[in-house]
C-alpha cells in the first residue's frame, strides 16, 4: 500500500477573509478534525495576524488532532485598510494575486507536512467560500474535488429563498 494512502484524508478549508466566514469555517474545521480527518485552514496573513493578536487561536485547536493553520497573502500591502469600505479591493487582489499563490501551494509539497514535520496526504478535497470563485478554477486545473459553501446567516439565506416569490407576486421591486 502506498504510504500516502495509509494517511487520513486531508481537507483544505479556505474561508473568505472576514470575521463571520472565518468563524463558521473554524467550527466546520473543528467538527471535521474530530472525525479523524487532517484539516488545514488557509487564512490570509492579515486575518491570521489579527487572530493571533486578539484571540487565543493557537490553544483553541490543541485538542483537535490533525489540525493546522497555514497562511497565504491577500496580495495587498500590510498598511492597506481592509475594512468594509475597501473590501472590494481585497476581493480583487485575492482574485488576481492569490489565485497563483493558491495553485502553487496546492501543487507543491508545502501542505504535505504539518508544523511538526509529520507527513500528510496531498490535499484530498477543498472546502472554499463560494464567493472565492478562483478556488474552483484552481481545483479544476489540478483535479482536486471542491465544495463551495456560503457562510451567510440564516436570515440572508431565507431572503434568497423568498425573493423569487416576492418578485413573482409583484411585491418587489417596491412601487413608489
Amino acid at each position: 500500500m502506498d504510504e500516502q494512502e495509509s494517511l487520513p484524508p486531508h481537507v483544505l478549508i479556505f474561508p473568505l477573509p472576514l470575521q463571520g466566514p472565518v468563524n463558521s469555517m473554524f467550527k466546520l474545521a473543528e467538527l471535521l478534525c474530530f472525525s479523524g480527518l487532517h484539516i488545514t485552514i488557509l487564512l490570509t496573513e492579515n486575518i491570521h495576524n489579527r487572530l493571533v493578536l486578539h484571540t487565543d487561536i493557537t490553544s483553541r485547536f490543541d485538542q483537535c488532532p490533525g489540525f493546522q493553520i497555514k497562511t497565504i497573502s491577500d496580495g495587498l500591502p500590510d498598511d492597506h485598510p481592509r475594512d468594509g469600505g475597501k473590501f472590494m479591493e481585497v476581493f480583487e487582489s485575492l482574485r488576481t494575486k492569490t489565485k497563483t499563490l493558491f495553485k502553487d501551494m496546492l501543487t507543491s509539497d508545502l501542505l504535505c507536512f504539518d508544523l511538526d514535520g509529520k507527513e500528510r496526504r496531498r490535499v484530498s478535497c477543498i472546502i472554499a467560500d463560494g464567493i472565492l470563485g478562483f478556488t474552483c478554477d484552481v481545483a479544476d486545473e489540478i483535479s482536486v474535488p471542491i465544495f463551495c459553501v456560503r457562510t451567510i446567516s440564516p436570515c440572508c439565506l431565507w431572503i434568497f429563498f423568498c425573493l423569487p416569490k416576492l418578485i413573482e407576486s409583484g411585491e418587489y421591486p417596491f412601487k413608489g
